[in-house]
């Protein structure tokens, strides 16, 4: 009688680094699925702004998405400032370099091996239903690698059968449902819809 009264443990897996938690992905997939919920019923999003927080963008990244996430990556982390992005990430070259066609390796994944630190920083704009990254910074391993390097490494983790030649993180991106701006602050991603 008293084990039907407990409350249910919850199934999913503990997070696997601190910072992280079930209750802050929670939070995003909630304010998707009611924007969706929206969309879906023909209505436009309401006209607001949605507040996401750096916590609870990394905890809905890295649990609740962690798996559509590339295998070669791991432990992303989303820095949020004012007008600027930062990420970092631990990626597997060795698992990497396995998807690279025969003869065609970047001379930077010849000379590191296993998982390294993958370090970003840029400027993130969305205006007028588009957002675009622009990379300022990129390190891999420790090392500066120019932009067109990251780009490549980026391409290469992400390809998938939707996406054969993976994300150009250069290119404009639409943005999602009939969001209009994205702004970031201080640990803070804030979008407007119309």
């Amino acid at each position: 009688m008293l084990a039907a009264q407990a409350p249910v443990a919850d199934a999913r897996p503990a997070p696997t680094r601190p910072g992280l938690s079930w209750e802050d992905a929670d939070v995003v997939e909630r304010t998707l699925r009611r924007i969706d919920r929206r969309i879906r019923s023909g209505r436009p999003a309401a006209k607001e702004t949605v507040i996401v927080t750096e916590r609870q963008i990394n905890s809905f990244v890295n649990l609740s998405l962690g798996d559509r996430i590339p295998p070669e990556v791991s432990d992303l982390e989303l820095r949020l400032r004012p007008g600027r992005l930062a990420a970092h990430a631990v990626v597997d070259l060795d698992r990497l370099k396995a998807k690279l066609p025969e003869g065609s390796g970047l001379s930077l994944l010849s000379l590191l091996s296993g998982p390294v630190p993958v370090d970003l920083r840029g400027r993130l704009e969305g205006a007028d239903g588009m957002g675009r990254f622009e990379l300022e910074e990129a390190t891999v391993g420790g090392v500066g690698v120019p932009p067109s390097v990251l780009a490549q490494l980026v391409s290469l983790a992400t390809r998938n059968a939707e996406q054969p030649a993976g994300l150009d993180i250069a290119a404009p991106q639409p943005l999602p449902w009939t969001a209009r701006r994205v702004r970031l602050d201080a640990g803070r991603l804030l979008v407007d819809f119309r």
